[in-house]
């Protein structure tokens, strides 16, 4: 399993095992591009309803920012700019 931040965005998608309704579930998260105006910046989407906690802690882990239902969620301290050129 491609956990790296560089692997992931590489191969597109990522299978990352979240909590959701009390269960570990694998959820697969796939890389998507969005056009601000200082660059592209990539998220992971998925469209599954996630709690706000599980998606921090998943931006953390993981370094990259995440695209939901809920919202955007980045990794502690950063923003979409951090991102650009990736």
């Amino acid at each position: 399993m491609a956990t790296g931040r560089a692997a992931i965005l590489r191969k597109g998608a990522v299978e990352l095992g979240v909590m959701r309704s009390g269960m570990r579930q694998k959820v697969e998260f796939k890389v998507v591009r969005e056009e601000i105006p200082t660059g592209n910046v990539p998220y992971l989407s998925t469209d599954r309803i996630i709690n706000l906690d599980e998606l921090n802690r998943i931006a953390g882990e993981i370094g990259l920012p995440i695209l939901s239902p809920i919202g955007k969620v980045f990794p502690p301290g950063k923003k979409a700019n951090d991102f650009v050129g990736l």
